[in-house]
């Protein structure tokens, strides 16, 4: 299951890591988010080798300005401190490539 960050220090130790990770920046108020969530913590457990987290977007500003976070959902793939790939809005289908680009990173 995904791991909601919530420090701008947290996130730096996260994308810093030597396995990739897939952090989905997302809303209360957001409907296409609440239609993606159930896919994303499905596929969380489909790519173990990739850790899966989240960002409120409304709780975390600092987060969202750091990451350059214009539209939600938005769904960034970092890995040893780069960002590897980025998707915005809720297409599982683009979700589910992204991740396994992902996980070859491994």
């Amino acid at each position: 299951m995904p791991v909601a960050i919530d420090s701008l220090d947290t996130l730096h130790k996260i994308i810093n890591a030597d396995e990739p990770c897939i952090i989905d920046f997302w809303a209360t108020w957001c409907g296409p988010c609440r239609m993606i969530a159930p896919i994303y913590d499905k596929l969380s457990g489909d790519f173990p080798q990739v850790k899966f987290y989240k960002v409120d977007v409304d709780a975390q500003q600092e987060i969202v300005q750091e990451c350059g976070i214009q539209s939600m959902p938005t769904f960034q793939v970092y890995h040893k401190g780069n960002k590897v790939g980025e998707i915005k809005g809720a297409a599982p289908q683009k979700l589910q490539e992204l991740l396994v680009q992902a996980s070859s990173l491994v």
